[in-house]
């Protein structure tokens, strides 16, 4: 999945949303699934990816003593906005590949 750094999210979702942002494309095509997926996990592989850069941010924040009032909240967000993210691709990735064998389309390479 693409990052895109003008998205930002807190949110999470679920299997449903995923089948429901492929269904509304109308089309059974493939290359127009996974686009439609890519668009709508790009939010969660940028949680991911920002997760991943305040934990080493507020890591390496903490290397100082002064700096670890501000360090270990951030790196501690970090974490928890990074597993978020892994949770949230993880079921966007699992979602997509129901909805391809649910619709017939199994026989079609599935790019990640």
């Amino acid at each position: 999945m693409n990052v895109n750094l003008t998205k930002f999210s807190l949110a999470d979702t679920t299997p449903q949303q995923v089948t429901g942002v492929l269904k509304t494309t109308g089309s059974t095509d493939a290359d127009v699934l996974f686009a439609a997926k890519e668009e709508f996990g790009s939010t969660f592989a940028t949680q991911r990816f920002q997760g991943m850069g305040l934990l080493i941010v507020g890591v390496l924040s903490s290397l100082t003593i002064i700096m670890a009032i501000i360090g270990i909240p951030v790196a501690l967000f970090g974490f928890w906005m990074w597993r978020k993210g892994k949770r949230n691709v993880a079921i966007v990735e699992a979602a997509y590949r129901d909805y391809l064998a649910a619709s017939g389309s199994a026989n079609v390479r599935i790019a990640s």
